[in-house]
């Protein structure tokens, strides 16, 4: 639910028109979603989504999981919510011309491994589902090009090492914790059930589970001193909430905690960007789904169909 921060930063670069600045953009876990639905010019829609979807009960239950299920259902968000009901606009990603990056973890060789060329909304929907899979919670590993894959976090949080490796000469980091708030650890019933469960898979994985804080943390020191060097390439921006700012759990479901973060998350990538410090302003605006009959519109008389609005 952490992903709603940056979901409004990404917001702000769609509102900005400063999405076709990038060749590649990669994303991991909730970022993978982010990254879809910027490239998508959906990026401010998927910002006051995170409320459904993630907020629906089909998403979470415990009682499913004590039945043996996943207790977060990831299918039925990518495959029915994503799908039908607030569609992403896969064929917009597939037609944007800036390459999306997924990145998650290969449960077989305990190592990140990056889902590219992506030419289909099947391989899309595949590729988010692979890099959200969270180890246990959210059920087996995601089978995608001969790999079994879980959530991009347990072996590298920030995909900025893959973005790196394409040679990457300017790259803007997204981040979704204000300064000094360090990564918060699964509780200890939690951990020892997850691990539990990935040792089943690969006992290399534990090793990521255990570390994952520790790296995460480091990997945050490492970029703020990056960003500070104006002379080491590549090139580095990084953005986060400012100091003091809501710091959302990883299970948040109030929409207005939601909105606020989403609403900080803008703000921030906002002021980076654009050097100023924007009015937040509620508006109508319309997002056509691309489903249902046409409306009827009555005209001098005699009913016709209405045209739709273009996305």
């Amino acid at each position: 639910m952490r992903g709603v921060v940056s979901a409004g930063m990404t917001a702000a670069i769609e509102q900005l028109g400063l999405r076709d600045a990038f060749d590649e953009v990669h994303g991991a876990s909730a970022g993978a979603f982010n990254a879809a639905f910027l490239l998508a010019d959906q990026a401010a829609y998927l910002a006051t989504l995170y409320q459904y979807g993630f907020g629906d009960p089909r998403f979470v239950s415990f009682v499913r999981a004590a039945r043996g299920g996943p207790a977060f259902d990831m299918d039925h968000v990518i495959n029915h919510v994503w799908t039908s009901e607030r569609p992403l606009r896969f064929d917009a990603v597939l037609s944007s011309g800036i390459d999306l990056h997924c990145t998650a973890t290969d449960a077989d060789r305990a190592a990140i491994v990056d889902l590219a060329e992506l030419g289909s909304a099947e391989e899309i929907k595949c590729a988010m589902r692979a890099s959200s899979r969270l180890p246990w919670l959210a059920g087996g590993p995601v089978g995608f090009r001969g790999m079994r894959l879980l959530d991009a976090t347990l072996a590298e949080a920030i995909p900025l090492h893959v973005a790196r490796a394409g040679g990457a000469t300017d790259v803007l980091v997204l981040m979704t914790r204000p300064e000094g708030v360090l990564h918060a650890g699964l509780s200890p019933l939690v951990a020892r059930l997850t691990d539990r469960y990935l040792r089943a898979i690969n006992p290399a994985l534990v090793e990521l589970r255990q570390t994952r804080s520790p790296r995460y943390d480091a990997l945050c020191a490492s970029l703020a001193e990056w960003a500070a060097d104006a002379e080491r390439e590549p090139a580095m921006c990084v953005i986060r909430p400012a100091a003091g700012s809501l710091t959302v759990s990883q299970l948040e479901s109030r929409v207005p905690v939601l909105r606020t973060a989403a609403s900080q998350g803008l703000r921030s990538a906002w002021m980076a960007l654009a050097g100023e410090d924007p009015e937040l302003i509620g508006t109508l605006r319309a997002y056509p789904t691309g489903v249902g009959p046409e409306p009827a519109v009555r005209v001098g008389g005699a009913p016709r169909s209405a045209e739709r609005i273009p996305s």
